[in-house]
């Protein structure tokens, strides 16, 4: 009878990881955007640094002229702010509102592709973000405009015509 309840517990047991896998291996057809794929949720910390590289992407597409690409990672950042603002209730909504205001601003000069305004609205955007840091004590983490593309493998360039 133990041996039994241990084959049917083990069976049940690989059954739910096999749904479980299952529900995860499902891949999100091609031409969904990425932006509207679910995120699987990972550590806040995780969150920031992939919020750091967009956050360094945007600048340098924005500093390149490369409005489709300002665009897809400002959509990017906002879709990753929510998300951490949804994932960790502890992070103050007046934060997160402030950098969701800061990134609509920038969207703006995005969509007008307005270079003069791009950059103090970004830099709004990065205030915004380290104001919300401070809030959250870990004021020591301080974003920056980059001054360099960490990338050396993406061009930031406008795609040819």
């Amino acid at each position: 009878m133990r041996r039994v309840l241990c084959a049917a517990t083990l069976a049940a047991g690989l059954a739910a990881t096999g749904l479980v896998l299952g529900a995860h291996a499902q891949v999100a057809p091609f031409a969904q955007r990425p932006d509207e794929q679910p995120a699987s949720v990972g550590a806040l910390s995780d969150m920031m640094i992939s919020i750091l590289h967009r956050h360094a992407i945007l600048w340098m597409a924005g500093a390149s002229e490369n409005w489709p690409l300002a665009d897809y990672e400002a959509r990017q950042l906002r879709t990753r702010f929510m998300e951490a603002a949804q994932v960790y209730r502890n992070i103050p909504v007046e934060t997160v509102a402030a950098a969701t205001k800061a990134l609509d601003e920038l969207a703006q000069a995005i969509a007008t592709t307005n270079k003069a305004q791009f950059a103090p609205r970004f830099l709004e955007l990065t205030r915004a973000c380290n104001a919300c840091h401070v809030s959250a004590g870990v004021g020591f983490v301080v974003i920056e405009t980059p001054r360099t593309s960490p990338f050396t493998n993406q061009s930031f360039a406008p795609a040819p015509k």
